[in-house]
C-alpha cells in the first residue's frame, strides 16, 4: 500500500538518506556546528509540539521523507510549490495525496529557524531531522543525522511518475524499483513493514476487498486474513461516495 508511511528502522532511515545525489554526500552531524548550532533543538521543539497537538503529523511527514528521498535524492523537491510556468513535484499524482500535516510540520520548523539563523539551514535537512524526531516520538529508535544537504533547484511533476512504488505492482516490480535505488531485498521488506504506522485510503486497496475477481461484492483476495479483510470492508464501505474515507493498516499500533 503506497499510501501511507515508510521507513521505521535505524538501517532504512540511514538507507533513505544514502540517496542524496553525489553533489551533497559528504554529510557532516557538525554541518551547522558554527552557523546554527541550535539546529537540532529547534527542530525538535517545533515538532515535538507539533506532534502532540496532532498525532498524525509523525506517519505525515515519514511519508514526506520517503517521497522526497525516492524521487531525485533528498533535496526537499517534494516541498517545492507549482506556479503558473511548472507542475511541480507535490502535485504529480503519486503525491496529491501526501498528508498536509507533514507539509505543515516543515514549514514550522524552518520558520522557527530562520528566525534564528536565517539563510543558514536548507529545508532539505529540516526535512530530515523533522523526520528523525517523529520517528523517536513514535518509540523508533535514535539514530545521528548527517547534515548538508542541498535544496533542490528544480521540481517537476514529469520526474515522478514510475519512480515511487504504487499500491499494486508486484513484488519483482517492487524488487527491481528498490534495486535501482541500491537497496536490499532485506531494506525493502523494512521499508515497507512501517506501513504499520498510519493509514490508507480505502480506495488504495479496495479492488482486494471489493468484488474480488469479478465475484460477489463481498468478496475479498483469499491471500488476506479473512478477519482483516472483513474488518477493512466494514470501514471501508462507504469509499466510492467518500474517497477520502481511510483505514488503519494494523489494529492498535498505528502511533507507535
Amino acid at each position: 500500500v503506497a499510501s501511507y508511511p515508510l521507513v521505521a528502522s535505524f538501517a532504512a532511515l540511514v538507507a533513505v538518506q544514502l540517496l542524496a545525489p553525489p553533489a551533497t554526500a559528504k554529510l557532516t552531524t557538525l554541518y551547522y556546528q558554527k552557523t546554527c548550532p541550535n539546529v537540532e533543538k529547534i527542530v525538535s521543539d517545533v515538532v515535538t509540539t507539533k506532534q502532540i497537538s496532532t498525532p498524525t503529523t509523525a506517519a505525515g511527514a515519514l511519508r514526506l521523507f520517503f517521497h522526497d528521498c525516492f524521487v531525485g535524492g533528498c533535496d526537499a523537491s517534494v516541498l517545492v510549490s507549482s506556479n503558473a510556468f511548472n507542475r511541480a513535484e507535490r502535485d504529480a499524482d503519486d503525491n496529491v495525496s501526501l498528508p498536509g500535516d507533514g507539509f505543515d510540520a516543515i514549514v514550522r520548523a524552518k520558520t522557527a529557524l530562520e528566525l534564528q539563523c536565517p539563510g543558514v539551514v536548507s529545508c532539505a535537512d529540516v526535512l530530515a531531522l523533522a523526520t528523525r524526531e517523529l520517528v523517536l516520538m513514535l518509540g523508533g529508535p535514535f539514530y545521528r543525522v548527517r547534515l548538508g544537504r542541498k535544496d533542490a533547484l528544480t521540481s517537476t511533476a514529469a520526474s515522478v511518475a514510475g519512480n515511487l512504488p504504487g499500491p499494486n505492482v508486484t513484488v519483482d516490480q517492487l524488487i527491481s524499483l528498490f534495486a535501482r535505488r541500491h537497496f536490499t531485498v532485506q531494506e525493502l521488506v523494512v521499508l515497507s513493514g512501517a506501513h504499520t504506522v498510519g493509514f490508507s485510503h480505502c480506495s488504495q486497496f479496495a479492488s482486494r476487498i471489493f468484488g474480488y475477481d469479478g465475484l460477489a461484492r463481498d468478496a475479498h483476495d483469499p491471500a488476506m486474513s479473512p478477519w482483516f479483510a472483513q474488518a477493512l470492508q466494514k470501514a471501508c464501505a462507504n469509499h466510492v461516495n467518500n474517497p477520502t474515507i481511510a483505514a488503519f493498516n494494523e489494529g492498535g499500533t498505528q502511533g507507535r
